[in-house]
This record gives structure tokens, C-alpha cells and sequence, in this order.
């Protein structure tokens, strides 16, 4: 068995062992509710501009079968209001408003550069259920995406060490009435927690109960995603995922977790 096969097995019983002794030794968890990204995305940073977008829920008119009608917020009178049929307009698909805990928090936008490039960025805040967010793997391939391949990227940022973050390169069909129209993308992400950030998602279940057992407090992790349209062959498009977080990177950050992430 490979070496990269035996880590999964490696966390789960790091965990396992944690869980036991926060079972044994632990009574009272406390939860803080700060996180450490904001809640909301910049508007414009060097080279793309940002646009909020926001989801009418209305399954009689605007969300049947599930396929929500989006608006962009500039675009809008009332920004929560839905100019079609006047319900209250949400930050969230109407599919992850009732699969994910109540409390789960969403913020997303699309941004263009000067050649037209767009791309979709959200942020995916937990809240107190520790399934409020999850491996993005899950809804990719639950929205019908074939998963062609993962890796980790390093993204150069001034100050600090590389960001690593994870990518997925994706692929799927759709059926129009041309006939069959393939379409490929890519996903780049990563977590962020109270003070702590990795690509790795069983880093970030480590992290989640070492917080539990030895400093008897859980806190709010999130992801930031980015998302494109890529080629079927090559890596051009790992050029934008580095520019676009380079801007984006630290208006994310809360003052407490760019002090850690910069070493300040």
C-alpha cells in the first residue's frame, strides 16, 4: 500500500484515540463563536471586479426542482427581495439552505477580470454542528461533476509562507438541444478555523477535536472556494486560481488570523 494511503487510516485513529480520552477527561466544551474569516467578500481588488450573488427559494416560482434563480445584488432594487416574485432572497442555494444545520452561513460572488475571466467564490462558515461543513468532494459529485484528478497547489503570498490549497479538476455533461456539450472546471479550496488553516480536511478534524480535548473549546471552521471553467488538457488555469487569491487573500482574514497567518 502506498505511503499517501495510509494517512486517512492514521487520522481516523488519532482521532479516535482524542474522542476517547475528550469522552473520559472532558465535560465542558465551550464554543467560540468567533471565526476567522469575515463573512463577506470585497467588491474589487487589483484586476477583478466582484459581484454578491443572492437565491430566490420560491419552489412555485423561481426554484422548481431545485434550479434556483440567482441575482446578482447589484442588479437588484431591494437587495434581498426577489425582483420576480418578491420572496426574501438568500445567500444559499435552496438545496444547501435544507441540507446543512440552520446555523451554517454563506456568502458568494462572482468575479470578472479585465479579459472577461469569471470566476465563482464562496465562503461556507459552520456553525455549532460539526457537519455544517464537509469535504467539497460530496456536493461536487452530488451535482453530477465526474472528479478527474486532485492535488495540492502552493499559492505565493508577500509576507508569509505559500498557501497551499486544494484543487479538484472536474468535468461534466450537459444536454442541450444541440446535442451533448462537455464542460470542465476546476475547484480550489481551503479551511480556515479560529486560528488555523489547512487544504487537508482530516487536518481539519484533527484540529477539531485536539481543540475539544486539550483546550476544551470547539470554534467555527469555514472554507473559501474558487471555482472556473478550465480546458480539457493543461494547467493554465492554475495562473488565475494564484492571482485571484493573491488579491483576495487577505480582505478574507479576520485581524486575529491574519496576525497568525502573517506572524505579526
Amino acid at each position: 500500500m502506498e505511503k499517501s494511503l495510509f494517512k486517512p487510516f492514521i487520522t481516523i485513529i488519532i482521532l479516535m484515540m482524542l474522542s476517547i480520552v475528550a469522552l473520559a477527561f472532558t465535560t465542558d466544551v465551550k464554543f467560540d463563536f468567533v471565526p476567522g474569516v469575515k463573512m463577506e467578500l470585497p467588491e474589487d481588488v487589483e484586476g477583478w471586479h466582484g459581484n454578491q450573488l443572492k437565491f430566490c427559494h420560491n419552489p412555485d416560482l423561481c426554484a422548481k426542482d431545485y434550479r434556483d434563480a440567482s441575482f446578482y445584488v447589484s442588479d437588484l432594487v431591494i437587495p434581498d427581495i426577489c425582483p420576480d416574485c418578491g420572496s426574501v432572497l438568500f445567500n444559499m442555494a435552496r438545496a444547501e439552505k435544507e441540507q446543512l444545520p440552520d446555523d451554517t452561513e454563506f456568502v458568494k460572488s462572482a468575479f470578472t477580470n479585465d479579459a472577461g475571466t469569471r470566476l465563482f467564490t464562496s465562503i461556507v462558515l459552520s456553525g455549532t454542528a460539526r457537519d455544517s461543513i464537509h469535504r467539497p468532494q460530496r456536493c461536487l459529485k452530488g451535482q453530477g461533476n465526474n472528479m478527474d484528478g486532485e492535488y495540492d497547489l502552493e499559492v505565493p503570498l508577500e509576507g508569509r509562507d505559500p498557501l497551499t490549497v486544494r484543487v479538484i479538476k472536474t468535468s461534466r455533461t450537459f444536454r442541450t438541444a444541440d446535442g451533448p456539450v462537455p464542460y470542465y472546471s476546476f475547484y480550489a479550496y481551503w479551511f480556515v478555523g479560529q486560528d488555523r488553516e489547512t487544504s487537508s480536511h482530516y487536518s481539519r478534524m484533527f484540529w477539531l477535536a485536539w481543540d475539544r480535548v486539550v483546550r476544551s473549546k470547539a470554534n467555527r471552521w469555514a472554507y473559501i472556494a474558487v471555482q472556473g471553467e478550465r480546458e480539457p488538457e493543461g494547467n493554465e488555469y492554475e495562473a488565475l486560481i494564484i492571482d485571484f487569491i493573491q488579491q483576495v487573500y487577505p480582505y478574507v482574514l479576520t485581524d486575529t488570523m491574519r496576525e497568525k497567518a502573517y506572524g505579526e
